[in-house]
Parts: C-alpha cells; structure tokens; sequence
C-alpha cells in the first residue's frame, strides 16, 4: 500500500491529474475542491500527506495546514502555489508547514518531495511510491 494522500486544490483539471499521477505511484489519494469540502482538520489529520493550494475559496491553504498540523503531528504538509517570491518557502516552513512546491508543478519534483517526507528518500528504499499493479 502507498501513502495515504489528501489532494486540496480548487482547479478541477489540476486536481485530478494530481491525483491520476499519484495513484499511478501507489498512493491512495482522496481529493477535494476547498478547505470546507475537505472537512474538519482532525479528518485530514488521518493522511500521511495533505497536499493544499495556496489560494482557495474561503479558508486558505497555509490557514487550512496549520490547522491540520495541529491536529495531528504526523501527517506531513506541502503547500502549494503559483504565488510564490524569494522567502516564501521560509515562511511556511516557520507556519509548520513540511513542504513547499511552486506551480506549475512538476511531477518530478512531487514525487520527490513525497519521498522526502516519508523517509525514503536520500538513501532509503526510493520504491516507496510503487506503481500501481
């Protein structure tokens, strides 16, 4: 089984090629449109990783992963964002927030972040995102 991935992004087609692409890995991924689709943080919490766009309807996504980081310490958080500057990975990591990604978002680059956050990365078992069978 691959890690259990909450995908919380506004734009429909990016949602769900985020979603196709990670459950092609092995992840098993639930996906929703805005912070209140995706329900109380204690929920999300259940993830091993809550993925969440910057700028949502209604609540946003640094406000909805701290939130979900203080509901639970270990399920692990990246934001991410089309708006991002220079100290704008520093300011999230200081929200408690894991990671960061800016978009447009590389398949690559998620997979590694992915791998960083689980502990399979740099030296361990790189198979952590397994291709679904």
């Amino acid at each position: 089984m691959g890690i259990r991935v909450a995908i919380v992004e506004d734009d429909p087609l990016l949602r769900e090629s985020l979603a196709v692409f990670l459950r092609l890995k092995g992840c098993r991924v639930e996906t929703f449109g805005s912070a209140e689709d995706a329900g109380d943080a204690g929920k999300l919490g259940g993830f091993g990783v809550v993925i969440s766009d910057l700028m949502l309807p209604g609540e946003d996504g640094r406000s909805l992963l701290r939130r979900v980081h203080a509901a639970s310490r270990a399920v692990k958080t990246v934001l991410v964002s089309a708006h991002g500057n220079m100290g704008f990975p520093e300011e999230t990591r200081r929200a408690g927030i894991d990671g960061y990604i800016e978009k447009p978002i590389s398949t690559e680059e998620l997979e590694r972040m992915l791998l960083r956050l689980s502990g399979k990365g740099r030296g361990g078992n790189p198979a952590v995102l397994e291709p679904a069978t």
